[in-house]
């Protein structure tokens, strides 16, 4: 998708590097002829705040790509432990050590820092000039103020995503241009982090363009961007965190779920006064729907009845290169350039590197079996949008999922809500490079977000008002009533948060938001241990009968049927007619329907603009219909007999998950077994704080078990 911004950081300053090799920020010292150029004129300026965003993009994703996106109760890693362990081990809560030097946190602290302070730098340069003084002052949204806002969310961004790796970091609101300003720097609260980010968002929100107004899209942070990060913040803030014993919190008390691990020397704890900020969150959750500009959630889909589905019709947004209405945050992508999240979360594909149709995508993040089979209501739209059971070829047909370990096809279920099969021109050229991008924050998370800090506040109107609401785009008509209205009026007090709790996993299952979410909320060591007792039964099911029914009344079984079919010609002797792509599965379909096999799940299948290569292939059957995948199908029985005579081979299943039993089970969160949560240890997610970092001050300290060299 082309960026609203320039593609590359234009070279407007003139930098001076005084740090040493040990030092962790990239000590910056723009000449005064320079930031009189850079910052002389808005359009000079938005320059500078393009290559803020280019150092987003990459920062965000580095842990989002190995811990986020693959570790919670929804979402896992592909590999086998053994094959991947530089992954695995924080993913799984460090079952054993890692390296302090780790590439990819090392990188992170060091760009959160260097953001940080370009941010500052940029801060204090526009402060200082007449023009855009009299912007802050009049108090309402102009090109400076805008401008000047974006700066401040670029930092608190930055703070706000290094508390959630390493906790506790050192803070400063001002530009440090010596090796001696950044020689005095001490490692402060995490709470003095948020508190203090929260206030300088809160100044800017008024003096910011809300979505659509101002030339401000969701590539760029908006005001109505700045009331979520305000949002956002506060709710990290309030929540549950595991912090250090052997540090100095101040006056700030806490409540304890569990034990302090005294080798460790930590404690699973939130603040006392959290509600105070769950109340700060509610309000600017509140700004959000009530004043959003543009966005909105999409509640209804106009492409027609055999689409008719509003949450799928997020996501090919994505997939049309365009931006997505109910996008708060876009990380913009252009094409022929870079685009990982569809090669990295999106649906897998084995084709190769280039020119392939599609081009590889690995898989990184995955979902686990017993979310996708057995946690959505069988009538939920969002399931196959979510779950995606097939996988492209690369060479323009469907292949099935493999449960053996591995990546493209292998390794469990990717995600649906990305697939370069179904863009509206593929990109074929090369992988990563398609140009979707990545959406952040999204309007119907928000909603759930709103109605889970208002049902911890007591307001459970409000709370099943905006549950209700993005609940709703997920059924049909037909289900309102039941599955919708008493499904949430039933619930109340504790069953209400749970049942929010859980919309929220339904909702972004894939996203990487889920794993952060059960830290906050106090559910972490709770959910791990739910998802290995679940995923137990599951093996055990399949061990003893060969199937395991899941209570939603889904069952997945060691064998289905398949065969390869030319999915039109299929069609066309069923009297109907069909694309190579799938859409939403008709309401009510069953096994008796001809079309079942081709049409249950939905949202699968090949490109149709594959036409031409298809034409050169041996076969143009490159569709898979499928019997067995939610029911059991005895082999030898007359169901089982009379699908082999019309063409259905018995194929492997769920007996690649018994077969990889500990993947799916022991090997899960590794770091935290059954007997932690027994005896209320805290979760060790917090990532060790690079070794160059340590020796730059004698008060920066390891925490929380990790080496310190």
């Amino acid at each position: 998708m082309k960026k609203l911004f320039y593609l590359m950081l234009i070279a407007v300053f003139t930098l001076v590097n005084t740090a040493c090799e040990k030092d962790f920020l990239e000590v910056e010292s723009p000449s005064s002829v320079d930031e009189d150029f850079v910052f002389g004129s808005p359009s000079e300026a938005t320059k500078v705040l393009s290559g803020f965003y280019d150092t987003w993009y990459d920062l965000d994703k580095r842990l989002h790509y190995v811990t986020e996106a693959t570790g919670s109760d929804s979402e896992y890693h592909p590999e086998t432990f053994a094959g991947q362990t530089a992954r695995h081990i924080p993913e799984g809560l460090f079952p054993s050590e890692g390296s302090i030097n780790d590439g990819d946190a090392t990188g992170t602290w060091n760009d959160c820092f260097l953001l940080v302070n370009r941010a500052n730098i940029m801060i204090e340069a526009l402060e200082e000039k007449p023009e855009v003084q009299a912007a802050l002052a009049a108090g309402v949204p102009s090109q400076w103020s805008q401008i000047y806002g974006e700066a401040v969310c670029h930092r608190a961004n930055a703070y706000r995503l290094v508390v959630r790796y390493f906790g506790d970091v050192p803070y400063y609101d001002y530009a440090i241009k010596t090796r001696s300003q950044s020689d005095t720097l001490k490692w402060s609260s995490r709470d003095v982090v948020y508190e203090k980010s929260i206030a300088a968002v809160q100044k800017v929100i008024p003096l910011m363009y809300r979505l659509g107004s101002g030339g401000i899209q969701a590539e760029r942070f908006s005001g109505t961007y700045a009331d979520h990060l305000v949002a956002r913040m506060a709710f990290d803030a309030g929540g549950f965190q595991t912090r250090r014993t052997d540090f100095d919190y101040g006056n700030v008390s806490f409540e304890q779920w569990g034990v302090d691990n005294a080798t460790w020397q930590a404690k699973y704890v939130r603040r006392t006064d959290w509600k105070d900020f769950m109340a700060i969150a509610k309000t600017h959750y509140l700004n959000v729907v009530n004043n959003p500009g543009t966005l909105k959630l999409i509640e209804t889909d106009e492409r027609g009845p055999k689409f008719n589905n509003p949450f799928q019709r997020n996501w090919q947004y994505q997939m049309d290169l365009e931006v997505s209405p109910e996008s708060i945050y876009e990380s913009g992508y252009s094409q022929g350039n870079n685009s990982d999240f569809p090669y990295s979360f999106g649906r897998g594909s084995g084709g190769g590197g280039s020119n392939a149709y599609p081009c590889k995508a690995y898989g990184q993040g995955r979902l686990h079996v017993t979310y996708a089979y057995g946690d959505f209501d069988k009538d939920d739209k969002r399931r196959d949008v979510t779950v995606v059971f097939t996988a492209n070829s690369g060479a323009a047909s469907e292949i099935l999922t493999d449960f053996s370990p591995g990546s493209r096809e292998k390794g469990s279920f990717t995600m649906n809500k990305l697939d370069e099969s179904r863009m509206k021109v593929p990109y074929t050229a090369a992988q990563r490079r398609s140009g979707i991008n990545w959406q952040q924050e999204r309007m119907g998370i928000d909603m759930l977000m709103l109605a889970y800090v208002s049902a911890v506040l007591g307001d459970e109107a409000t709370a099943r008002t905006y549950f209700k609401k993005v609940r709703s785009r997920a059924f049909s008509a037909a289900n309102q009533a039941i599955k919708v209205e008493a499904y949430v009026n039933a619930m109340s007090g504790d069953a209400l948060i749970e049942g929010i709790q859980q919309e929220l996993k339904l909702e972004t299952g894939g996203e990487g938001k889920r794993r952060w979410d059960m830290t906050l909320m106090g559910i972490m060591p709770k959910k791990i241990v739910e998802l290995r007792q679940k995923q137990r039964a599951m093996v055990a099911g399949l061990k003893a009968n060969g199937y395991y029914t899941f209570a939603n009344g889904l069952t997945i079984s060691d064998t289905i049927w398949t065969k390869k079919v030319d999915i039109k010609a299929f069609a066309a002797l069923h009297g109907t007619t069909s694309n190579l792509l799938t859409t939403q599965s008709p309401e009510n379909i069953t096994t008796a329907d001809p079309m079942y096999p081709v049409l249950v799940p939905g949202w699968r299948g090949t490109s149709d603009t594959f036409a031409s290569y298809i034409a050169t292939l041996p076969s143009n059957k490159v569709h898979l219909a499928i019997r067995g995948l939610f029911e059991y199908i005895a082999p030898g029985s007359p169901t089982a007999l009379a699908l082999e005579a019309d063409g259905y081979v018995k194929t492997p299943w769920a007996v690649n998950i018994r077969a990889n039993e500990s993947q799916y089970t022991e090997d899960i969160f590794k770091g935290y077994p059954d007997d932690f949560y027994t005896s209320g240890q805290p979760p060790r997610y917090v990532r060790a704080v690079p070794f160059e970092t340590l020796q730059t001050s004698p008060t920066f300290t390891q925490g929380y078990g990790h080496a310190s060299e």
